[in-house]
């Protein structure tokens, strides 16, 4: 047994749960928007999002549009400055021009200060499951 596993078992925690260190401190480190993303998303949701949905994403990104996050629709949200344009990515797996645009979008930089401060890197998808349920069930009761 690990040391790390040895200090998990001791506390009485099933090894098959996923710690993550010092959640409440960072937890505390998110602004008001990301606490909404991390309960509203969860942890699993955010790192599919950074590690796999961002770079294939902007992978065929129209060219000078940035990705702004996802709208109220549920849907990724690009913009053109250039030339004020708005694009969707859609379920058949491309760029749509919109003109429904949402000016409620869970920014990208949100999701991406959220899986640097959780270190979401570190963690399997699978192992992220309930993680922000269960401290969010903690933090209200």
């Amino acid at each position: 047994m690990t040391e790390q596993s040895l200090s998990i078992w001791r506390m009485g925690i099933d090894m098959d749960t996923i710690v993550i260190a010092d959640i409440e401190q960072k937890y505390a480190q998110l602004s008001a928007a990301q606490k909404e993303m991390f309960a509203g998303y969860g942890l699993r949701q955010i790192k599919h999002f950074v590690d796999i949905s961002l770079p294939s994403l902007a992978a065929t990104l129209p060219e000078g549009a940035i990705i702004q996050g996802i709208n109220a629709d549920g849907k990724v949200q690009a913009f053109n400055a250039m030339t004020g344009q708005y694009y969707l990515w859609i379920s058949d797996l491309q760029w749509q021009v919109s003109n429904r645009a949402t000016q409620a979008v869970d920014l990208k930089e949100d999701a991406i200060a959220i899986w640097t401060v959780f270190e979401l890197s570190d963690y399997e998808l699978v192992d992220l499951s309930h993680i922000h349920r269960d401290f969010l069930a903690q933090v209200t009761a």
